[in-house]
């Protein structure tokens, strides 16, 4: 038979008590004592059947308390205390200006005669905090400046080194730098963080030191043979004549098509990224790891590619024919239709500033989102794993379409998403390159 709790009836007391105890509590922030004979360190633990005398008794007692309190709030003294005192109802309350409470779940004890026996007030001498500031607040900036003083200025030197004297410096350098500086003093997280991404700093680093040693001068640039390779495998027959499929889209663009496509582009990074982020932040540090290291090894093999294979981009033979033009800047092709649609500048300001444009094969473009789908099971919504797929594939078009990649440059950078997914696998279970990734998912 299920038990009944008159406790439940008793509207008036579930209202008062929370009440009366509120005042109770913020009385005794002030210091203040209560005048009543009632003390709630002496009145037993009660179990579940004996809850309705212990509220009968303290719903009276707590009134008394309450007006009690209120008087001797303008004549009492603070007294802190540094004991933490387990109550009859339950609760750890600390008497400082800071209260404390912990619900606990109290059980009868059974003695050996099957009576039920319950345990008075107990008092538990805790260590009292009475900093209110997080661990966080605690890592101050000159703390953080004075452990680390040498590292920080020997990491400056040689970054500031590489781009005055070597890379060439710009506002970017300087405002990444700014940032990572603000998030490492900061606070302890803000640190972390700042480690994890280095990962992502790194790749845009390498990727900056590309113009220093332009690929076309370590090997000889593909044109027309990437475009016979194309138009054989992949073109299509229009009135006799085959054509690429770039061709095809050049002559017939749609302006919806424009749009999405367009926008799909954009997203070729900000999305892999800020899934990765997702799992920095919701998953394990070591999921994050696997996809930011992933995305980094798959930029390396990528550089790598560029300086074995220099290739054109589709565009360039409509420009430029079949002939090499070192002075040839970055375009933004069937891009410009979404431009003009949308009166933003948005393709033709990114490509102008492209000083390399013999970097076709392989397409990280169609790389980047292919890592998404790799480790999109890490979510475990599948929903989100199919968004991927479908994103993927849409930028693959979206390559295509606007005449920046060919389906070769297409397949050649998924081969290196793919290359790179196995090849991190096979690295990562090395025994001392899985005890450093151990080391650095702790440090993030």
């Amino acid at each position: 038979m299920r038990y009944y709790n008159p406790i439940y009836t008793r509207k008036w007391t579930k209202i008062f008590v929370p009440i009366s105890t509120f005042f109770t509590q913020l009385g005794n922030q002030f210091g203040i004592k209560s005048t009543t004979n009632n003390d709630e360190s002496t009145i037993p633990l009660t179990n579940e059947h004996n809850t309705q005398n212990f509220y009968n008794n303290n719903y009276s007692s707590s009134i008394l308390t309450l007006f009690a309190n209120i008087k001797s709030l303008f004549h009492s003294h603070y007294k802190p205390s540094e004991s933490y005192e387990l109550h009859s109802n339950g609760i750890i309350k600390h008497e400082n200006n800071n209260l404390i409470y912990h619900q606990l779940d109290i059980q009868t004890i059974n003695d050996e005669n099957n009576n039920d026996t319950n345990q008075n007030s107990v008092l538990l001498h805790m260590p009292s905090n009475h900093s209110n500031e997080s661990p966080d607040n605690k890592y101050s900036f000159l703390l953080f400046f004075k452990e680390n003083f040498i590292s920080i200025i020997l990491i400056s030197l040689i970054y500031f080194s590489w781009f005055i004297f070597i890379a060439g410096i710009s506002i970017v350098h300087i405002l990444i730098y700014s940032v990572l500086f603000f998030l490492c003093s900061l606070s302890d997280r803000t640190r972390r963080f700042a480690l994890a991404i280095l990962i992502y700093l790194t790749y845009l680093l390498l990727y900056d030191a590309l113009h220093l040693i332009p690929n076309y001068t370590v090997s000889n640039i593909h044109i027309q043979d990437i475009y016979l390779i194309e138009k054989k495998f992949f073109g299509i027959n229009k009135n006799g004549h085959m054509i690429t499929l770039n061709e095809y889209f050049r002559q017939n663009h749609i302006p919806l098509l424009d749009i999405l496509t367009g926008i799909c582009y954009l997203h070729w990074i900000p999305i892999p990224v800020a899934y990765s982020l997702y799992l920095y932040r919701y998953k394990t540090k070591r999921d994050y790891m696997d996809f930011a290291f992933t995305f980094l090894l798959t930029n390396i093999l990528g550089f790598v590619v560029y300086y074995i294979i220099p290739a054109a981009p589709p565009w360039y033979i409509e420009l430029y024919g079949f002939e090499f033009n070192i002075n040839a800047r970055g375009n933004p092709a069937g891009f410009i239709h979404f431009d003009q649609i949308t009166g933003l500048k948005i393709f033709s300001s990114m490509y102008s500033k492209n000083a390399n444009v013999f970097a076709a094969i392989p397409s990280l473009h169609a790389a980047y989102p292919l890592i998404t789908v790799l480790y999109g099971s890490l979510s475990k919504r599948l929903w989100l794993h199919i968004v991927f797929v479908i994103f993927t594939l849409s930028v693959w078009f979206s390559a295509v379409y606007s005449r920046h990649h060919y389906v070769i440059d297409v397949i050649a950078g998924g081969m290196c998403a793919i290359t790179a997914f196995i090849l991190y696998r096979i690295i990562s279970r090395i025994p001392t390159i899985n005890r450093w990734l151990v080391l650095y998912s702790k440090s993030i």
